[in-house]
C-alpha cells in the first residue's frame, strides 16, 4: 500500500492533469477550481530565475502572497510588484501546475556613478540605483554633469542619461576602449568628451561613433606617443570628417592631424 505521502503526491498528478488545459482554453473556468488546497502556492516551489544583486527571499516578499493564495491568482499584479523593485528592469511571471511560480528577472546594471554633491550609481537607461558601491567595490566611469536630480527622482536628468546611453553604446561597440573609460562628459554641438585611465587622454568625438572611427584615433595616439617618447598628447579629436586630430597641450592650439588609416 502506498503511504501518504505517495498518495499525495498521485493525487497532485491526477488534479494537475484534469485541470491542466483550462490554463490555455479557459482562464475564467479556474475559478472553479482557485481555492482547492492542491492549488495553493508553496514558497518552496517559487523559482526565481536572473538574480544577481537581489536575493530570492526579496523577490519573494515583493510578490506579496498571502497564505492561501492560489497559482491561478493574478500573475499581472503579481509582476508589477515585482517590477515596482527600483533594481528590476524587467520581470516575467508563469505558473508551473499545481502550486509554483516561475519568475524570471532582468535586474538593472550599474554602468556609471552620477552626481553632484554624492555619486551614485546609474544604469544606462539613467535610472538611480540604491545599491551599495562598496560591497563588492564597483569600478565604474564618472558622468560629469551640472544637473541635479531632483531627491525623491528614480531618474537623472536628461544630460544624465544622454551620456549613460552612450557609455552603453561604447560598451557594446568597443568594450576594450570602453574598459579605459575613467569620465565623460558632453563637449559642444552634439559631442562628447571621454577621458581615458590609461594612457591619460581626452577623446572628443560625436555621440554614437562608431568603433572603427574609435579604433583610428587608437592608432593616431599610438603613432603620437611613439614620437613623444611615451608621452601622451591632450586631446584625440573625431569630429572631422575622415581626418584625426592629435593636440598636444592643453589650451595650445599645437595639433597635428592624420587621415583615416594613416597620416
Amino acid at each position: 500500500m502506498p503511504n501518504a505521502t505517495v498518495k499525495r503526491q498521485l493525487k497532485i498528478l491526477a488534479v494537475t492533469i484534469a485541470i491542466a488545459p483550462l490554463a490555455y482554453w479557459g482562464p475564467h473556468l479556474a475559478d472553479t477550481v482557485r481555492d482547492l488546497e492542491v492549488f495553493t502556492v508553496r514558497e518552496i516551489e517559487i523559482e526565481v530565475r536572473g538574480i544577481k544583486r537581489l536575493s530570492r527571499k526579496t523577490v519573494v516578499s515583493r510578490l506579496g502572497l498571502g497564505s492561501m493564495a492560489s497559482v491561478w491568482g493574478d500573475t499581472e499584479v503579481w509582476r508589477e510588484r515585482v517590477a515596482a523593485d527600483p533594481l528590476v528592469r524587467a520581470v516575467e511571471i508563469q505558473r508551473q501546475l499545481p502550486n509554483g511560480l516561475l519568475v524570471k528577472l532582468e535586474e538593472r546594471v550599474p554602468l556609471a556613478f552620477a552626481g553632484t554633491s554624492m555619486l551614485e550609481p546609474v544604469d544606462a537607461e539613467g535610472y538611480r540605483l540604491p545599491i551599495d558601491p562598496t560591497s563588492p567595490p564597483l569600478d565604474l566611469p564618472i558622468i560629469r554633469s551640472e544637473s541635479r536630480r531632483q531627491e525623491s527622482a528614480v531618474l537623472f536628468p536628461e544630460e544624465v542619461r544622454l551620456l549613460a546611453a552612450e557609455l552603453e553604446h561604447l560598451n557594446a561597440t568597443h568594450q576594450k576602449f570602453a574598459d579605459r573609460i575613467s569620465t565623460i562628459r558632453l563637449h559642444s554641438n552634439g559631442a562628447v568628451a571621454v577621458r581615458l585611465n590609461s594612457p591619460d587622454v581626452e577623446f572628443v568625438m560625436p555621440l554614437r561613433t562608431a568603433g572603427q572611427r574609435i579604433k583610428e584615433g587608437e592608432s593616431a595616439l599610438g603613432h603620437m606617443m611613439q614620437l613623444r617618447s611615451g608621452r601622451p598628447p591632450a586631446e584625440i579629436d573625431l569630429r572631422f570628417l575622415d581626418q584625426v586630430v592629435v593636440r598636444s597641450e592643453r589650451g595650445i592650439e599645437t595639433a597635428s592631424t592624420f587621415t583615416a588609416g594613416g597620416r
